[in-house]
């Protein structure tokens, strides 16, 4: 039985992946596509496993190792942002305010229940009302 499997190292330039180079073996490719990275010449590269399936025919692809020069760069901003949400969080925490879903993202609120709410309302509008009336009364019929 041959090998069925090899291993094809793709280099990332000017928005067009290119196959560089085919290993045999994994532990090569994984190596010099390493040390294509670390040059720094592609923006990204990727060891991509190809293996004949004999069963069906057919050729199976797998990605098998990749780097670009954002990962660095988006790992540190995806890190600053979970600090950030973590101190907002606290601090929301802090001040005794709790998060809520609504259709545009998340909210916050505190902690009035929606019958305090009503009853507020409620008190405004009866409060509005009396105001019209005693004017009414003062100065006859406005």
């Amino acid at each position: 039985m041959s090998n069925n499997v090899n291993y094809e190292l793709h280099t990332y330039l000017g928005g067009v992946w290119k196959i560089d180079s085919i290993y045999d073996d994994l532990q090569i490719a994984i190596y010099e596509a390493q040390r294509l990275h670390a040059g720094g010449r592609f923006s990204a590269i990727r060891v991509v496993q190809e293996k004949f399936d004999e069963n069906a025919g057919r050729m199976i692809s797998k990605t098998v190792f990749r780097a670009a020069k954002a990962d660095e760069s988006n790992a540190d901003t995806m890190e600053r942002q979970k600090t950030v949400r973590r101190e907002v969080r606290e601090a929301r925490e802090a001040a005794g305010l709790r998060q809520f879903k609504n259709g545009r993202g998340s909210v916050a609120a505190n902690n009035s229940s929606p019958i305090a709410l009503t009853l507020t309302l409620g008190g405004l509008l009866l409060a509005g009302i009396g105001v019209i009336l005693a004017l009414r009364y003062l100065f006859g019929a406005i």
